[in-house]
């Protein structure tokens, strides 16, 4: 088993492409098929932004994205059957188990109980230690900046690059904009820092004294 549970977005993301991919599909041709079945908006930037993450399925198009590529739910969850899938910040159940509920399987189990790093994940650890400053003030100054965590944005950004990238470029890729991330949160996280030691610092009269 992987150390650590992934995010059941992430899980569903990959096998999402692997599924597309392996119907010889593109995104555009993979987004009519899903405007077929009724999700009107879908364009080829939303299967890009759920094949990476940056969207968060609702059950529905779960739903309907199995009927467009004649699956079923379950066959978007990869992985071993071991591996744990965080369904909560704090609940993880094995993806064998994730796959077996999506085929109408009763199953009598109980989630592990722990903290996943869905919120914690290595770019906002790779930040914070770029920064010299706690993850959770990473996150605090990137839902101040953008409305979301830094990867979420990594990946918002990352899905505007065209499509067909190899691996290794887009790996490289993915880099420089958490760099440039990184390099944006830095005044916001300044700030944060100036004001926290503003007010433990007391203030003092022009004689010196407090």
């Amino acid at each position: 088993m992987t150390g650590g549970a992934q995010p059941l977005r992430e899980v569903l993301a990959a096998g999402l492409k692997e599924t597309r991919l392996a119907l010889g599909l593109r995104q555009e041709d993979a987004a009519t098929r899903v405007r077929a079945q009724g999700l009107t908006s879908w364009i080829r930037g939303t299967v890009a932004q759920a094949e990476v993450g940056a969207r968060r399925l609702t059950f529905e198009e779960v739903l309907l994205l199995a009927l467009a590529y004649e699956t079923t739910p379950a066959a978007f969850i990869r992985g071993e059957d071991d591996e744990l899938v965080a369904l909560s910040r704090q609940a993880q159940i094995p993806a064998g188990t994730v796959r077996a509920l999506l085929s109408g399987q009763a199953v009598q189990t109980s989630p592990s109980i722990g903290r996943p790093a869905d919120d914690v994940g290595d770019a906002e650890r790779h930040a914070a230690r770029r920064l010299g400053v706690p993850v959770e003030r990473v996150n605090q100054a990137a839902m101040t900046l953008w409305g979301r965590p830094l990867s979420e944005e990594r990946d918002r950004r990352l899905v505007e690059q065209p499509e067909g990238m190899s691996p290794r470029r887009l790996q490289a890729l993915r880099g420089h904009i958490t760099r440039s991330l990184i390099t944006e949160l830095l005044p916001v996280v300044r700030g944060r820092t100036a004001e926290s030691t503003a007010a433990k610092t007391p203030s003092r009269t022009a004689g010196g004294r407090t």
